[in-house]
């Protein structure tokens, strides 16, 4: 019988504590110090890697490492100066340039999967006829929050799968009370991303009604690793180096995706049970910032409203 891992066992792991780049002390305080906020999920892996792999030092820099909620949060502390990286959404990164706030990006997170399986499903209770835009038309559906990433992605799935987004309601919903909302009819259904995709589709009370995030996005960023432009030129060879060292980390990822080291080192930041990360989809570490991928987004983003003006995306790239 399988293991059984309960949905205490998922929330842990977004509770994650601050971790510190393990640099001996004797050396720490000689080198380059680079700050960085990430979201403790699964998808910064690449920087645990270096870290744990020790190619931040072999890069001669001292990483530390905050959590913050959410990118978007963490943008107003990349601003001030709090921190020299942070890892951020994609949304919240255009959005930032259309403000007028300077960014330039250093990495690219995992992409949207050019088809399923997703990290990620619109999940329903078991048994409604629920299965295309058009169904929804007068639902509910659960989005973590509204005009951000999830809720384009299931702006994105209605209309190509026949339904007419306004005649939808969104509801915002933490990510891991999705399923609760879902069970309690809050919601008729949500945008359930791993662990709690992977939790909800072992349960008899749920089902999949779609994989909004291939059919609606596919091979489109989710996240990007950014910094300010200031301090892109104010600390350029540190940052330089943060990147050889994270685009390491990287290869490290997809050399072991499936493997329990790989399992071992998501669970040492996201305090999730191994055995439920390797019944999860895992996704490569891009080693390289896809471009043309990042203009469509920007297309998408004002055929939605959420952009006014275009982005000069390519200027934006970190020049090393």
């Amino acid at each position: 019988m399988a293991s059984v891992i309960s949905r205490r066992d998922a929330l842990a792991g977004l509770g994650a504590g601050l971790v510190v780049a393990r640099i001996a002390p004797t050396r720490a305080a000689d080198l380059p110090l680079v700050r960085v906020s990430i979201v403790p999920i699964f998808a910064v892996a690449a920087h645990f890697a270096a870290e744990k792999q020790g190619y931040f030092a072999e890069q001669g820099i001292s990483v530390s490492t905050q959590p913050v909620q959410g990118g978007a949060v963490g943008i107003p502390g990349l601003v001030s100066g709090s921190f020299d990286v942070l890892y951020a959404n994609s949304i919240s990164c255009m959005t930032a340039l259309e403000r007028g706030i300077d960014l330039r990006f250093i990495a690219e997170g995992a992409p949207v999967p050019l088809q399923p399986p997703d990290p990620g499903a619109l999940l329903i209770r078991k048994g409604e006829p629920l299965h295309s835009g058009k169904d929804f038309e007068g639902k509910i559906i659960g989005v973590n929050a509204k005009f951000d990433i999830q809720w384009l992605v299931m702006q994105g799935w209605v209309k190509k799968t026949g339904g007419d987004v306004d005649k939808i309601t969104y509801r915002e919903v933490p990510l891991p009370s999705m399923l609760d909302a879902i069970r309690g009819k809050q919601v008729d259904g949500a945008l359930v991303l791993d662990p709690f995709m992977t939790i909800g589709l072992r349960d008899p009370a749920f089902e999949r009604a779609g994989w909004p995030l291939s059919t609606a996005m596919p091979g489109l960023p989710t996240s990007f690793w950014i910094v300010a432009a200031a301090v892109a030129e104010q600390k350029r060879d540190a940052i330089r180096r943060y990147q050889a060292a994270f685009l390491k980390g990287g290869q490290w990822i997809n050399a072991h995706l499936r493997d329990d080291a790989y399992n071992q080192l998501v669970a040492s930041y996201t305090k999730t049970d191994p055995a439920l990360i390797a019944q999860m989809v895992a996704s490569e570490q891009p080693l390289s910032i896809g471009v043309e991928p990042a203009i469509k987004l920007v297309a998408l983003m004002k055929e939605n409203g959420l952009l006014k003006t275009d982005i000069d995306f390519k200027s934006k790239l970190f020049a090393a």
